[in-house]
């Protein structure tokens, strides 16, 4: 049986009435707060995003890695093939010239002489090598101020065949050089710091270099083949350095592959794109015949290959795939006499990588705007982790050679392959470390 209905009352009417002006009122609200937050986030985006946010990222990219073997653990000191090269001491105090020294470069001229690239922009020579009386792990070197390459970054570098001059791939000035390293009148030249493009017509476009990160040198035809990691530029920290590590994290949290792999000619003077479109270009390395490079794309994580010669020359292939990949690629570098290359590998995949694999894209995107927003301090942090990946150039095969939890050794960014030893450098450690290749 049905209720009757209340008769509307003039104090129902009111009160209807009232609460209508209150829901305009909060609809006005809440419409001008939202303008004014448009207006806010339009205004601060630029500071927020000085680059631009993140994009949604296409296929299996951030989604496909390998776990770590953790029964691997070649590169630990119980095996007795690692040891670890410090500034030999002056009294009580370090000799700290050994800052962050991603890559080791020899001269083929030269024997006993090893050369760092430091964080303060140093070229800082090691000689006098003798062991360490209380530590069978440890090397003594007596280190040498040889030149200050500049106010820039220094991360990968290589000498011409004859010794003679010093190709240095410096992340804030660009693609630089020394000639006659040994002779204290010469200058520090910029190669190459952007690129020009003719458009025809008179027309011509600028593309800088934002962060050349690594080189090696044809043995043939004595190019230079080296990396652009990105269009972000480091931002200097601290004691005026640049801080090329959160500048790969903002570039791995954007996801927009604007990493590219150039060709230097000394001839001609002219540098040319050979491949672009990589999620962070790094480390670089070329067979002994210079029909190829092999790169790393570190947030691929892939290493890849570039065809220079061949019915494939111009082409791109992809060497060791994201699923095998442990962690993310860094330095590379070519054994001439055994067919080897290398990549280290200064993390595992890190927490956030994984998160971020494991969400819907819509929620990925989110987290990656919310991560980016951060302070610097709160960016993801790298796994303690020590990684080398060698591999036969002839037949791709690879296997890994690992302190997998970093206890030992970790943090590696360059590899500098010659003999039968790896030289290992790093954004971090204040020691060169020698694997000792087994035979």
């Amino acid at each position: 049986m049905s209720q009757p209905r209340r008769k509307q009352t003039n104090k129902d009417r009111q009160e209807r009435a009232e609460l209508g002006k209150k829901d305009k009122k909060m609809n006005v609200g809440g419409l001008l707060f939202g303008i004014l937050l448009a207006i806010v986030v339009h205004l601060a985006w630029d500071v927020i995003f000085p680059w631009g946010g993140p994009v949604p990222l296409v296929g299996e990219i951030f989604r496909q890695f390998a776990p770590v073997n953790y029964s691997e653990d070649s590169l630990t000191f119980k095996h007795g093939r690692t040891k670890r090269i410090y500034g030999r001491r002056s009294g009580d105090l370090d000799d700290d010239l050994i800052r962050g020294p991603e890559t080791v470069v020899l001269n083929p001229t030269q024997d006993g002489v090893l050369y760092l690239l430091t964080e303060e922009g140093l070229l800082v020579s090691l000689t006098n090598f003798t062991n360490d009386e209380n530590d069978s792990t440890i090397v003594n070197a007596t280190t040498t101020v040889v030149r200050n390459l500049g106010n820039g970054r220094p991360l990968g570098g290589s000498f011409t065949s004859d010794g003679k001059t010093l190709y240095i791939a410096d992340a804030v000035l660009g693609l630089t050089r020394i000639q006659n390293v040994q002779d204290s009148r010469s200058k520090v030249e910029i190669v190459a710091s952007a690129i020009r493009f003719d458009e025809g017509d008179g027309k011509h476009q600028i593309s800088k270099l934002r962060y050349v990160d690594d080189l090696c040198i044809g043995p043939k035809t004595q190019k230079v083949y080296f990396t652009d990691a990105s269009e972000m530029r480091p931002d200097m920290i601290g004691r005026n350095i640049p801080d090329t590590m959160y500048a790969s994290k903002v570039d791995f949290l954007r996801g927009i592959p604007t990493g590219r792999v150039l060709e230097y000619d000394p001839e001609t003077d002219q540098v040319r794109v050979l491949a672009k479109g990589i999620h962070f270009a790094n480390g670089i390395a070329v067979d002994k015949d210079e029909t190829f490079v092999l790169f790393a794309e570190t947030f691929g994580p892939r290493i890849l290959k570039y065809h220079l010669q061949g019915d494939n020359a111009g082409a791109v292939e992809v060497v060791i795939d994201r699923p095998r990949m442990m962690g993310y690629p860094d330095g590379m570098d070519c054994n001439h006499m055994t067919n080897k290359c290398y990549a280290v590998m200064p993390s595992s995949i890190v927490p956030a990588h994984k998160a971020l694999a494991a969400l819907p894209d819509f929620l990925a995107l989110g987290l990656r705007y919310l991560i980016l927003m951060l302070p610097r301090q709160f960016s993801p942090p790298t796994q303690p982790f020590g990684g080398v990946l060698e591999i036969d150039v002839d037949t791709s095969e690879f296997h890994y050679l690992l302190d997998p939890s970093g206890k030992d050794i970790s943090m590696l960014c360059g590899v500098t392959a010659y003999k039968d030893r790896l030289y290992l450098g790093s954004l971090e450690n204040p020691f060169v470390g020698v694997y000792h290749l087994p035979e």
